[in-house]
């Protein structure tokens, strides 16, 4: 390898005063007063810079005509050196060959007007190891020959123009791209000597982690805890995920609340995995996209249970909202869409197989000039706990009741937990808006020791924001509690009846009063009874029913009976409480 003599200039996306870096490496408050004197509101940000993947050389000037600002070309190492290290160096391929031949031009087309970005994969023969069509390399030695042929690739591309910048391999974390099972360990070690060398042979170069499949944040997470801060100027993502059919606002969270890794947006796990470690780093999202496919997924949960793509309208909407969506984001400076053209069975492109130009087309010559706008929903829902109440005392059972309200997505769950999270019980189907859920009662709070305990209400919507609410109770002996919060019913002045069909059909309203302290919160039931009186002047119950203690209440019943009748509500009792009746309520039946 010759190194370079000299200092050499950064890469524009990685210089001091560009905007997209500056502004993050400020404090938030600093950013936001900065954005305000220069009329540079959030809602304004320009999106990240719009680029293509490209699968034939031929096809960078195709890419530029398009509008593209940065052409990511694949560079498979096997092509350049199939039999050794000996043939390639930094002045390039020692013999030429069909599979390297318009590399070097086309990336010298593309840096007069825009940024290339080449991803380095794939071991030939002699230096690889594992299966399938992308080998990773095999050991020591075969990590220390891909560097030396990254660092050569970067002394030949040089920094004229725009300076390329280079992914070290592609979805090093997936075991298809690596070859075998993944391992951040062996990929830290070739990430930091390619960095060097890629930096010897040309320090104007980027350099880029290998992209994750999907916002892998966990992958990152090893990387950094391997080693690797300090070996790449930016981490790169894909989001062009198989049988996404969502578009980038919506999102589905892992089982500790974060934002999942096939989840357009979780590139900001991504980001907060790179804060966390100390990174103000770019992110590099060098696959975008969205398949047309007709046919039936084929990978992974969804497999033979949804449709593997989307209509070309609604990718072209997707990739208009991706692009707003981003621009919330400065720190996502750049986005590839996969890619320029249909290929078989990978309809992602701009143009199908035929070479006309899809919806998606015009929608990215128009995404370098998005700006933000509203990308997802997280806001939690309204969450209200009806029972039990804050301070509650009982001495058997309680009862557990809430409704929660959302605005958005809609409602996914409502669930109850005791004493930090032991579950009670998960209610999912057919929540809506202001119905309450719960138990009456709850049978497992008899087996309660006396004391102090919490109840823990959480309330979710589809997207899995969370509204949590701890309640604390206590469980006291037998007649400890006060008997001035037992509860009064207050009924209706009226009975009233209307006939359908010759049937009469009489309603009674009832509720609780408000007693000591606000009206109380106490489990059980309460039955009405609907008495008639017989030729023999007395009344005989037949109709009955059974309502929640807990809340207002209605009662309905048919009474075929004409005559005198009367009605009362009769509480039947849950420790602490004792059974307890109301006054009779008179009325005919005519």
């Amino acid at each position: 390898m010759r190194v370079r003599e000299g200092p050499q200039p950064p890469h524009p996306l990685f210089r001091t005063g560009n905007p997209f870096v500056t502004l993050h490496r400020l404090s938030a408050m600093v950013a936001a007063v900065l954005l305000s004197c220069l009329g540079l509101a959030a809602s304004a940000q320009a999106a990240a810079v719009p680029g293509i993947n490209i699968s034939a050389y031929d096809d960078a000037s195709v890419a530029l005509q398009q509008g593209a600002k940065q052409v990511r070309f694949f560079v498979p190492w096997k092509n350049f050196e199939p039999g050794s290290a000996r043939e390639f160096d930094g002045n390039g391929p020692v013999t030429a060959n069909p599979l390297t031949t318009g590399l070097k031009t086309a990336v010298d087309s593309v840096r007069r007007s825009a940024t290339p970005i080449l991803v380095v994969l794939d071991a030939p023969d002699w230096a690889g190891a594992g299966a399938g069509n992308h080998r990773h390399p095999s050991g020591e030695a075969g990590r220390a020959a891909y560097a030396a042929f990254v660092g050569e690739l970067a002394e030949w591309l040089g920094n004229e123009g725009n300076a390329p910048v280079y992914e070290v391999w592609n979805e090093p974390d997936a075991e298809e791209f690596w070859g075998g099972a993944p391992n951040a360990g062996e990929y830290t070690d070739l990430l930091k000597r390619s960095y060097a060398a890629i930096k010897a042979g040309n320090p104007g170069a980027g350099v880029l982690s290998g992209p994750t499949t999907g916002n892998n944040y966990r992958w990152i997470e090893q990387l950094y805890a391997n080693g690797a801060k300090g070996s790449f100027d930016g981490v790169a993502v894909h989001t062009d995920t198989a049988c996404s059919t969502v578009g980038p606002d919506v999102f589905y969270r892992e089982a500790d609340g974060r934002l999942g890794q096939f989840t357009f947006l979780g590139y900001r796990e991504v980001r907060k995995v790179m804060l966390a470690n100390g990174d103000d780093k770019g992110i590099w999202m060098t696959e975008i996209g969205w398949s047309t496919a007709t046919q039936t997924c084929s990978k992974g949960e969804s497999a033979g249970k949804k449709p593997e793509g989307v209509s070309r309208a609604d990718q072209a909407a997707f990739l208009t909202k991706g692009f707003q969506c981003m621009a919330n984001d400065p720190y996502v400076v750049a986005a590839a869409w996969f890619t320029l053209r249909d290929a078989g069975a990978i309809p992602y492109g701009l143009f199908d197989t035929g070479g006309n130009p899809k919806p998606s087309l015009a929608a990215f010559k128009g995404a370098g000039g998005q700006t933000a706008g509203e990308c997802g929903d997280f806001t939690s829902p309204a969450l209200n706990v009806q029972s039990p109440t804050e301070g509650q005392q009982f001495v058997d059972k309680l009862d557990l009741r809430a409704s929660a309200t959302d605005g958005g997505v809609g409602l996914g769950r409502i669930s109850f937990a005791y004493d930090g999270g032991k579950e009670i019980r998960n209610f999912t189907d057919a929540l809506t808006n202001g119905a309450a859920v719960g138990l009456a009662p709850w049978q497992g709070s008899g087996a309660l020791a006396l004391g102090a305990h919490t109840v823990e209400v959480k309330a979710l919507d589809r997207n899995g924001n969370t509204t949590t609410r701890v309640v604390t109770i206590t469980k006291v002996p037998a007649g400890a509690v006060k008997s001035t919060l037992l509860p009064v019913y207050k009924l209706g002045k009226k009975v009233r009846c209307r006939t359908t069909r010759g049937v009469p059909s009489c309603s009674l309203k009832g509720s609780l009063s408000r007693g000591v302290g606000g009206r109380p919160s106490i489990g059980g039931k309460v039955a009405v009874e609907w008495q008639w009186k017989n030729k023999q002047g007395k009344f005989r119950k037949l109709a009955g029913g059974l309502k929640p203690a807990s809340k207002a209440f209605t009662f309905t019943a048919k009474l075929k009976k004409k005559g005198a009748w009367r009605v009362r509500v009769v509480y039947k009792g849950q420790a602490p409480y004792k059974a307890l009746s109301s006054k009779f309520v008179a009325f005919r039946v005519r």
